[in-house]
């Protein structure tokens, strides 16, 4: 990895400017082009260095409900559990664990007839999993940060 990228993915952690053109103003930051940033930022996500590129936002004030699941699938449907998950547009994070709740994954909603449909679900397609919901009781926000460049 060049040290244009190290510095790229730096700024990157610290987050998107929120302005009209952030990715124009990443490149002069880096003194690259903006198509040079962007196909280096594509090539990060092929790579596997970057996973995810988005916002975070606070979910409560914008009127949703937000909770973490536990689940206990058997491993010869997990694939497809987790596919039928994955196609509701408010889960954010889908994970899996060893342990009894072997299946881990938050949905944000705002309406509970969202979070209904996708449990009833569950039950429909899948039979009696063991599904358990984790309120968000307390927000913490960490803020992770890597410098690469101090190696």
């Amino acid at each position: 990895m060049d040290d244009t990228n190290i510095k790229l993915m730096n700024l990157l952690q610290k987050g998107l400017p929120l302005e009209k053109n952030p990715y124009g103003i990443l490149a002069a930051q880096l003194d690259i082009s903006r198509s040079e940033l962007l196909a280096r930022i594509k090539n990060l996500f092929q790579e596997g260095y970057i996973r995810r590129l988005g916002g975070t936002f606070n979910n409560s004030a914008m009127g949703y409900t937000s909770l973490l699941f536990g689940v206990q699938v058997p491993d010869d449907i997990f694939d497809p559990v987790a596919s039928y998950i994955n196609s509701f547009k408010g889960v954010t994070h889908n994970y899996q664990r060893d342990g009894m709740l072997n299946m881990w994954f938050t949905f944000s909603f705002s309406d509970p007839a969202e979070k209904i449909a996708l449990v009833q679900g569950l039950g429909e397609r899948f039979g009696n999993l063991e599904v358990f919901e984790f309120p968000n009781l307390q927000n913490y926000k960490l803020n992770v940060y890597f410098d690469l460049e101090s190696r």
